[in-house]
């Protein structure tokens, strides 16, 4: 098998016969162009998750013998808003799963040529799905949530009922009983409606006091689904509100979303977020002075360009292992360059122009206050990208804000660290941003 960056697959087949007597005779099976994923091989029949001409994909089928991945047989069709994630087969029927707008998850059984739909034991943001195989009844389901520890349940279709099987204990969490989660959208300035993930206690009051810190991505089509988040209920009980702006450019609601924001269109990653954040102040969730926004990786992009394009929005700017400097980063890291565009063309150059937030420093500006951190074991972001940009930044900055870089000599990109590691990271953030947001437990003490 040869994979893209689309992680569509080229296949080929051989003869079980020919390949024991070396002779080597692959023929093509799909290409990817065919755009096929999920493939199960079931008697003499393929089933396959395809997003040809189906941008949430249908679920198909195609005899291995007489082969046609472009017209198969669909036994499922494409649906508007839910994108169909995964799919078992039992003696039931087939169990498939599917994901609206990258926070609701649903499950449903085909029989009959029929989709029914099954209520799950909870609201989830995420199941994952196994059965036992086609000739038996058995199916278990794993959910779970922003505030819901991921929890195991077999499925018993004659009574419909869902008997909890957990293999490990469930670990209680007190603290978090007062924590609760709201899912919403906001109307873009296009029409657009974004996914926003809000998480906060039960208690607080919409009085425009409450300290936001946004994370946001909105790249290679990765959807934020919904996880048992400790990290981001230990900012919800410190009084804060949790939000996470589902932005295109990530794969929330299908590929159409991850495409309208994507090289030439990147800009609407972060008008995105701009427009969830001024929805949040229209709407007294929070205000100007109160706003922190975060993004890793290449939600460096989001979250830089829309601190350089509206500087008067934001009180605090994490930028964590950031994409700053698109425009070198494709010369430095040319497998970046199917995402973010390339040099070589004038279009796709004006689109890095664009999304480079380094190059939008403009001198003068009072911009917020900002942590920007790096790796210097990084083999992703080199750690020259986020180091230039805190030079710029504080060398051009009107504002008396603090411009703060910190520089990991031990980690990289946020993987292959100890648990320790990344916690006091963590705290370092969260820190910062209830630090420049006011809460009064993270302000400076005065020597007595």
């Amino acid at each position: 098998m040869l994979l893209d960056n689309n992680y569509y697959r080229q296949t080929f087949i051989i003869p079980k016969q020919d390949l024991l007597e070396n002779k080597k005779k692959w023929k093509p099976l799909y290409t990817k162009d065919d755009k096929v994923r999920s493939l199960q091989l079931l008697d003499n029949d393929l089933y396959f998750l395809s997003q040809y001409n189906a941008q949430n994909y249908t679920l198909c089928k195609t005899n291995i013998i007489a082969s046609n991945f472009k017209k198969p047989e669909i036994l499922i069709p494409e649906r508007n808003d839910e994108v169909i994630g995964q799919y078992g087969f039992t003696k039931d029927g087939i169990y498939y799963t599917t994901i609206k707008n990258g926070v609701e998850a649903k499950l449903y059984l085909y029989k009959e040529g029929k989709s029914i739909p099954i209520k799950l034991p909870f609201p989830s943001g995420n199941i994952n799905l196994q059965v036992k195989g086609k000739d038996f009844s058995d199916i278990w389901i794993s959910c779970s949530g922003w505030a819901n520890e991921e929890q195991r349940f077999k499925y018993d279709l004659k009574t419909g009922s869902f008997l909890p099987e957990n293999i490990t204990p469930i670990t209680k969490y007190p603290e978090f009983d007062d924590i609760v989660v709201e899912e919403i959208t906001v109307k873009a300035r296009d029409g657009e409606e974004i996914p926003l993930s809000l998480i906060y206690n039960k208690n607080i009051k919409r009085n425009g006091n409450n300290p936001v810190l946004i994370d946001s991505y909105g790249f290679y089509g990765y959807s934020r689904n919904p996880f048992f988040a400790r990290i981001y209920l230990l900012w919800a009980n410190q009084g804060g509100i949790m939000a996470i702006a589902h932005v295109r450019g990530g794969g929330e609601k299908g590929e159409q979303w991850r495409l309208g924001g994507y090289k030439e269109t990147k800009p609407n990653t972060w008008k995105d977020l701009i427009d969830c954040t001024e929805y949040l102040i229209k709407e007294k969730y929070t205000s100007k002075n109160k706003v922190a926004i975060w993004g890793a990786s290449a939600g460096g992009i989001t979250v830089g360009r829309a601190m350089t394009e509206r500087p008067d929005l934001f009180k605090a700017v994490i930028l964590e292992v950031p994409t700053t400097n698109v425009l070198r980063d494709v010369l430095t890291m040319s497998n970046n360059a199917d995402e973010y565009g390339t040099l070589k063309d004038l279009k796709a150059f004006k689109a890095l122009v664009e999304m480079d937030a380094y190059y939008h420093i403009k001198k003068g500006i009072k911009y917020p206050a900002t942590l920007i951190t790096g790796g210097i074991n990084d083999p992703r972001v080199p750690v020259w990208e986020p180091t230039k940009f805190a030079a710029k930044l504080q060398s051009n900055t009107a504002s008396k804000n603090p411009v703060l870089l910190q520089i990991d000599y031990e980690g990289g990109h946020g993987v292959n660290t100890t648990a320790i590691h990344g916690h006091s990271n963590l705290s370092d953030i969260f820190a910062f941003a209830f630090w420049q947001l006011g809460h009064p437990d993270y302000q400076p003490k005065e020597k007595k």
